[in-house]
């Protein structure tokens, strides 16, 4: 919680791996940084988390990854696919569709992806400036966006990014290194969450745990890698004669609609893709864009900013995605 504070964060998932938060540990949640009660749950397919578990949940005697996924959705959880194309866990059963999201970026996941080179430049980094060298080693998680694109077709499924920090890495005879540390990795990358005006009683900033996991039940929310430039007043909306909506909303399509996509003017030129039905339709280097949309769709988009710094080579680097906005045609 320490961590979380320092990183100046709004609120935290805490998902420990087959271990769920008592109700001692949810009473002492700061009233200004709501905790989200979750578990990574290690199953025969891969991990999901199961957020907004309540206390009372009783985890099957069973690693059967169908199982343990109804399980959690019987009392009500958040189901997310953690890392799915991770290196060393992965998860193997895309026949099964009882989740309710996925994890798109996954900071550890990310970093373990990178060559030699990639990470030694990073380390060597990190001891100077943890944030940059964490950005330096930020990748595009293509295959996530491929599978998402895919599982969309069929149905909503939300999309979002964790920390996943351990603050460790295992070394040879038992030994561990802190890399990356809480703080570092809370800072990276970051879920904005985006809430009605009556949330938290007319106060959003007063949200509770369970206002926050429906929101990202229902896919309100986009990521941010906060560590390139805050995300905050990223704005991402399509409209038509019958009005606008953002991540997460579905509207009808009334024969005309448009984008509407405006970036923080302090960052440096960005660089806009637009996708529908994962297939990319356009693509601008500007802070604000507005184009017409020709028919139903699931439209998102993809921002990226050039790596600042002489050893960034301006590679241009993902620093936000969102939840698709579902245009029916009914």
């Amino acid at each position: 919680m320490t961590a979380a504070e320092k990183a100046n964060l709004s609120f935290i998932a805490i998902t420990d791996h087959n271990v769920s938060l008592t109700q001692t540990e949810l009473d002492e949640d700061p009233p200004d940084l709501p905790i989200i009660s979750g578990e990574e749950l290690g199953t025969s397919a891969g991990h999901f988390l199961a957020l907004g578990i309540p206390v009372s949940w009783v985890e099957p005697k069973s690693k059967d990854d169908r199982v343990l996924l109804a399980a959690a959705g019987a009392v009500g959880a958040f189901r997310v696919l953690a890392h799915p194309f991770h290196p060393h866990t992965p998860w193997t059963d895309w026949k099964t569709n009882d989740f309710d999201g996925m994890e798109i970026w996954n900071e550890d996941a990310t970093w373990r992806q990178n060559n030699f080179f990639g990470l030694l430049t990073g380390l060597v980094m990190y001891g100077e400036n943890d944030q940059l060298a964490l950005v330096r080693l930020a990748q595009t998680p293509t295959e996530n966006f491929a599978k998402w694109d895919e599982l969309l077709q069929e149905r909503p499924v939300a999309g979002i990014c964790a920390a996943d920090t351990h603050a460790r890495i295992r070394l040879a005879f038992g030994k561990d290194w802190r890399f990356p540390g809480y703080v570092p990795s809370l800072e990276v990358a970051r879920e904005h969450v985006l809430l009605s005006p009556d949330a938290g009683g007319g106060n959003p900033a007063l949200a509770s745990a369970s206002e926050l996991v429906d929101a990202l039940r229902h896919g309100h929310s986009y990521c941010g890698l906060d560590s390139l430039y805050p995300a905050d007043g990223f704005s991402f909306r399509v409209s038509n004669a019958n009005g606008s909506g953002g991540p997460g909303d579905m509207l009808h399509w009334t024969g005309t609609g448009h984008i509407q996509i405006s970036v923080p003017s302090g960052t440096s030129l960005p660089l806009i893709k637009i996708f529908r039905d994962g297939r990319e339709i356009d693509e601008q280097e500007t802070h604000t864009l507005d184009q017409p949309i020709s028919g139903p769709g699931r439209y998102r988009t993809e921002v990226y900013l050039r790596q600042p710094g002489l050893t960034g080579m301006r590679r241009w680097t993902l620093w936000v995605f969102t939840n698709p906005v579902y245009v029916t045609a009914q």
